[in-house]
């Protein structure tokens, strides 16, 4: 279970705007009603077990109870709505950077939505903007990856991981939320203006980058090589001899 004492005392202020539950259906769900009574910037829904957690394009996400985060957090940003889409690179940013500087996990980017560790899953982001608010959801590996079947992408490629699986000793999940949390909220409320530099360092840590990758986009499957990241935060590929920036693409798969 997770120790609300323990976080209450790295964290306060973080302690004051979590709303705690042993098991919830899904946290994105919690928050947004939460949201919609008037729930502050920076409210966070944490759930130790989800039974209808879900991912992005309504795929779902796997956790036992006590091995990873499940949280999503109440955002208003103070930006123009223009800039929205970019929250959910944004929060890629902000926990791969919490995971790199506390614990010197090489966690990377796999755009648009993954955080992945030598070659797995360790995190997926979900975020849903609604009227003057945006929900960002987060599966966190921790203590212990869910076991189950292959990913599509073969053996090793994709399977999820957990950032005690590659420490030489535990960490404990209430000093990665407050990490992360942290992290995450800089990188949010910097996307609007320093988005250019954000940029920079995600292309440093951009997993698909020089990977063949097969992907749906315009509903159609396509095969490509990456050749990186444009400025707008999209995914330039380069598919039958042309280069083409995608800003939505699905099922992405690294061949």
């Amino acid at each position: 279970m997770f120790d609300l004492r323990q976080f209450a005392s790295i964290a306060p202020e973080w302690y004051l705007r979590l709303h705690y539950h042993d098991e919830l259906g899904s946290t994105n769900d919690e928050a947004r009603r939460l949201a919609l009574e008037g729930a502050e910037h920076g409210t966070v829904v944490l759930a130790d077990h989800q039974s209808s957690g879900r991912g992005r394009r309504g795929s779902t996400w796997a956790s036992d109870p006590g091995d990873g985060l499940l949280f999503s957090l109440v955002l208003r940003p103070d930006f123009e709505k223009k800039f929205w889409s970019r929250i959910a690179l944004a929060t890629g940013l902000g926990i791969a950077h919490a995971l790199r500087a506390g614990w010197g996990v090489a966690a990377e980017v796999k755009w648009p939505n993954d955080i992945y560790v030598h070659g797995r899953k360790c995190a997926g982001i979900l975020a849903e903007a609604r009227e003057g608010f945006v929900i960002v959801g987060v599966g966190l590996n921790v203590i212990a990856s869910p076991k189950g079947g292959l990913s599509p992408e073969g053996k090793g490629v994709g399977e999820p991981i957990a950032v005690c699986d590659v420490l030489p000793s535990p960490v404990s999940r209430e000093r990665v939320l407050a990490a992360v949390l942290d992290a995450v909220l800089v990188e949010v409320e910097a996307c609007a203006d320093r988005f250019d530099e954000q940029m920079v360092r995600l292309r440093e840590i951009c997993f698909l980058t020089g990977k063949t990758i097969a992907f749906t986009a315009s509903d159609e499957r396509r095969v490509g090589k990456v050749v990186g990241m444009g400025d707008d935060g999209s995914l330039r590929v380069e598919v039958d001899g042309a280069v083409i920036a995608y800003t939505q693409a699905a099922e992405i798969r690294v061949i």
